[in-house]
């Protein structure tokens, strides 16, 4: 049986209002980083010694309650831990990355460890295979590969913190993911899908989408404040996603940075900027039909509702669903919307280049490359190249 690590108790003195105080500090259960102080009651000038012996004192005193109340990093189940790891984390991620594993650990990964009872120390490379091999059999080895990263992560953490003597991730073997094709519709599906959402609030999204293979996200986060009708060109700079907190659904608004390929400039051609136009002068009329009871909110939003109301992301995608299904077109995600666009655009001669720029779409490697090596000229070329396509030469 290994032999329980005894937890060490940092100190020191610090005098606060002319009085020495003691401070402690350790890593607890969780690897969060915990602390403790108290007063000497002896006056600085004089008692440093003495204070120090104190001090000397107190950390063993700390030190032997944490040994006696079993309060050892080192004994922790490994679903105890995974749970803390991620109220550690949560903090310093995304809302939506927070979501996602959530998700991971409280559905998946706790579930499946709980009955198994291994404590964090005694998790091995063979337990984490067996549990990749079992997940294998009703999901995605994509899928699997996301609480790989959330595994590996927590036990990366672990390691640093010092609560296990060595990372059993070093010996995993991390499932494969298999390579993703999307599907697309035809040249002929996508006129018949423009026409279909023609003067409807989803109008907007799902042209911007077939178009400029905007995702979901960029379609609907578009801004008036980021077209420029006199340059003719509109930056995709902000998003609206959509993930559950504490069992509901909630609308995360925010911007991109600007080192991320997905924030870009794409031309504005003629058939877009007279779409978005309409647009205008149709928000201008529902202000003034529907007064006070207009939501100003969303103001800055293209992609809103008759009453002012921004379309949320599921919304865009149960009506897309919708209106495919009642008028017989093939049954593909909203999202594969975007790689039609890339798909008319690469059977049309378009460079991959041009494409992954006009997608924002790179892996890490290229993500540098692509944003800082193509022409500003070579978007225009290929949106112009779309606008034949789809609504056919001037």
């Amino acid at each position: 049986m290994k032999t329980k690590k005894e937890v060490k108790v940092s100190g020191h003195l610090e005098a606060i209002g002319g009085v020495y105080h003691m401070k402690l500090s350790w890593i607890d259960d969780a690897g969060k980083r915990r602390r403790k102080s108290k007063s000497t009651g002896l006056a600085e000038r004089g008692n440093k010694k003495r204070a120090n012996d104190m001090l000397i004192d107190f950390m063993r005193e700390q030190e032997a309650e944490i040994a006696a109340s079993g309060d050892s990093a080192t004994d922790i189940l490994f679903t105890d831990y995974m749970q803390q790891w991620l109220e550690r984390v949560k903090p310093s991620i995304q809302l939506t990355t927070y979501s996602g594993y959530r998700d991971n650990v409280c559905s998946i990964i706790i579930p499946y460890f709980k009955p198994l009872e291994f404590k964090l120390r005694d998790v091995t490379a063979q337990h984490i295979q067996d549990f990749y091999t079992e997940q294998m059999k009703r999901v995605s080895g994509k899928t699997v590969k996301r609480y790989h990263a959330n595994i590996h992560k927590a036990f990366k953490d672990a390691r640093r913190l010092q609560i296990i003597d060595s990372n059993p991730m070093d010996c995993v073997e991390p499932p494969k993911a298999q390579p993703f094709h999307g599907q697309a519709y035809t040249i002929e599906e996508s006129q018949k899908i423009l026409a279909l959402v023609s003067d409807t609030i989803f109008e907007i999204p799902i042209t911007m989408m077939l178009f400029y293979g905007l995702r979901r996200e960029e379609a609907i986060g578009l801004k008036w404040s980021n077209i420029d009708f006199e340059n003719d060109s509109i930056l995709i700079g902000h998003t609206v996603t959509e993930t559950r907190v504490d069992g509901h659904l909630q609308m995360i608004q925010k911007d991109l940075t600007k080192n991320n390929s997905s924030f870009r400039s794409l031309p504005l051609v003629a058939p877009i900027k007279e779409l978005l136009d309409e647009k205008r002068k149709s928000i201008y009329e529902c202000k003034k039909l529907f007064k006070s009871g207009y939501c100003s909110k969303y103001s800055d939003y293209v992609c809103v509702n008759e009453i002012g109301e921004l379309i949320r992301p599921r919304t865009l995608s149960d009506n897309f669903k919708r209106i495919i299904k009642k008028n017989n077109i093939r049954n593909l995600r909203l999202y594969d919307c975007r790689h039609t666009a890339a798909s008319i655009m690469l059977k049309n001669g378009v460079s991959m280049k041009q494409i992954q720029m006009i997608l924002g779409h790179s892996d890490y490697a290229t993500t540098a490359n692509i944003y800082s090596h193509l022409d500003y000229a070579d978007k225009v070329s290929a949106t112009k190249e779309m606008k034949n396509i789809l609504y056919g030469n001037e």
